[in-house]
């Protein structure tokens, strides 16, 4: 089945390879996370369907998924905001003067 081959999956460029889809290494590696939890998103929409999906399907539609979460980076713009925002810096310590009471 589908879904046990992808999570015996240990790299994103396996996953490319067993939906037969194409990937720009360079587009891969720097936004490999975004890409793949895109990819997970969709596809756990897909197996919310009623019917369940065929094998056939779920083959189809999740190469389909996988390739648009991958375009959406390869070609930048405003729909390619990050999945993670970054977190502002913490301060550990706030220095500041003291004042004196008496």
């Amino acid at each position: 089945m589908l879904a046990e081959a992808i999570s015996a999956i240990d790299a994103a460029e396996d996953l490319f390879s067993l939906l037969g889809e194409t990937y720009s290494p360079d587009t891969l590696r720097v936004h490999r996370l975004p890409i793949l939890k895109r990819f997970g998103m969709e596809v756990a929409m897909l197996e919310r369907r009623d019917p369940p999906l065929s094998e056939a399907e779920r083959a189809e539609l999740y190469a389909q998924a996988l390739r648009r979460a991958h375009d959406l980076y390869a070609r930048g713009g405003a729909d390619a905001e990050p999945l993670f925002r970054p977190r502002p810096k913490d301060k550990l310590v706030t220095l500041g003067r003291r004042t004196a009471t008496t």
